[in-house]
Parts: structure tokens; C-alpha cells; sequence
């Protein structure tokens, strides 16, 4: 059988020894500097963040249809 299989030849969860009798120790990660970002990701952000606005807000206002997804139309047709 291989290195890391049981008797049946399943693969077997190898943890580590001190995991196993509790002595693992855990680090806090350190917090990493910001990431610069370019013009094109800042526009973009930007750009969904207002449609995202406009879009609550129609929704507050009741100016859109939430089950159809879709504004109503200015003008409704008027059946004759």
C-alpha cells in the first residue's frame, strides 16, 4: 500500500502530530498595505456603486417592478 492510503487502499487525512495532542500554536495574521489600485478598477467600483444606489432608491420610491425586474413604462399603453 502507499504512504498514505489505510487497508483498503482509501486515502487517509494526515494531520500534523501537534495538531493532534493540542499543542499547535495560531498567529494572528499581519494586516497587509492596502492594494493601489488602477484608474479602470476605481471606475468601475465607482460605477457599480452608483447603479446600486439608483437602483434602491427607485426601488424605495416604488418606481420599479420587483417581480418583473423592470421599470413600468412612461407612457402605458392604453388599450382601445
Amino acid at each position: 500500500m502507499g504512504l498514505f492510503t489505510d487497508d483498503k487502499g482509501r486515502p487517509e487525512l494526515v494531520v500534523h502530530p501537534d495538531i493532534k495532542l493540542g499543542r499547535a500554536t495560531f498567529r494572528t495574521v499581519d494586516e497587509s498595505e492596502p492594494v493601489e489600485q488602477t484608474p479602470r478598477q476605481r471606475a468601475r467600483r465607482e460605477q457599480l456603486r452608483r447603479v446600486t444606489a439608483e437602483r434602491l432608491a427607485k426601488e424605495k420610491t416604488g418606481d420599479t417592478d420587483p417581480e418583473k425586474g423592470r421599470t413600468p413604462p412612461a407612457h402605458p399603453v392604453q388599450p382601445q
